[in-house]
């Protein structure tokens, strides 16, 4: 409770810089660097999500606790092409999203981190930290949010992904052959259930970070870490990025 309190206190200041789309980082609403209270010095910049030693998982060296238990699914079976809505269990989906709902589910504290600087933090209640306005996912429900952990018909071809196939209902003009040439990531699934970047045909998927980069790199260009414009309707708008509707 101690830290949570501190967090609290700290929050404000650590956001006070302006941040700069595609600038790194620091000053970003994903910046908890000199955060104390776990016993240690501050923290670092990565700590809340990675860690170079005793992390939860190998891959992505992941240092958050993730969501327990949670089914995030949406309140649709499927869309309008006849693509079924997965359902994502919290702790074993290998994919990105997961990660990112760790923290924005609003049922993980963002201090619960598995390991900092040769000890664990302080006990934690799952309480959500931050603004409401930032949270998905609560209690698994995704309704109403854009699907994630599914296919996309990558170079104008029905994909399966998380075992999920595309609709048969699917007019393929209406999507960009290929969304990676505009900045897009776009993901692969073997159909073992390991995921990683980059498209392949026949098996390609989108992830939270198919449309935000929590780093703040290069490839962003508006706010929420968003890789294309907010609005607008240029070639940098986020949506027409995937979906051709210009």
């Amino acid at each position: 409770m101690r830290f949570k309190a501190l967090l609290f206190g700290l929050l404000p200041a650590v956001f006070l810089a302006p941040a700069v789309a595609n600038a790194g980082i620091t000053a970003t609403k994903h910046d908890f660097s000199g955060i104390g209270g776990i016993g240690q010095e501050p923290t670092g910049l990565c700590t809340f999500c990675h860690t170079p030693h005793k992390a939860m998982s190998t891959l992505l060296l992941w240092n958050h606790t993730l969501s327990q238990n949670v089914s995030f699914s949406w309140d649709v079976p499927e869309t309008t092409a006849g693509t079924a809505f997965p359902t994502i269990p919290s702790d074993t989906y290998k994919g990105t999203t997961t990660k990112c709902l760790s923290c924005h589910d609003g049922s993980v504290a963002i201090g619960d981190i598995g390991w900092w600087n040769g000890g664990a933090p302080l006990p934690l209640t799952n309480n959500p930290i931050g603004d409401p306005a930032f949270q998905v996912g609560l209690g698994g429900d995704m309704s109403g949010n854009h699907p994630v952990a599914m296919p996309i018909p990558f170079n104008n071809a029905p994909s399966t992904y998380n075992g999920v196939g595309t609709g048969t209902g699917i007019t393929l003009a209406d999507w960009k052959a290929d969304p990676q040439t505009l900045g897009i990531r776009l993901f692969t699934d073997d159909g073992a259930g390991n995921i990683k970047a980059g498209a392949t045909a026949g098996l390609t998927g989108i992830e939270c970070s198919s449309c935000h980069d929590p780093h703040n790199g290069n490839g962003v260009q508006g706010p929420y870490f968003l890789l294309g414009e907010l609005g607008g309707s240029t070639a940098n708008y986020i949506c027409i990025k995937c979906h051709t509707k210009e």
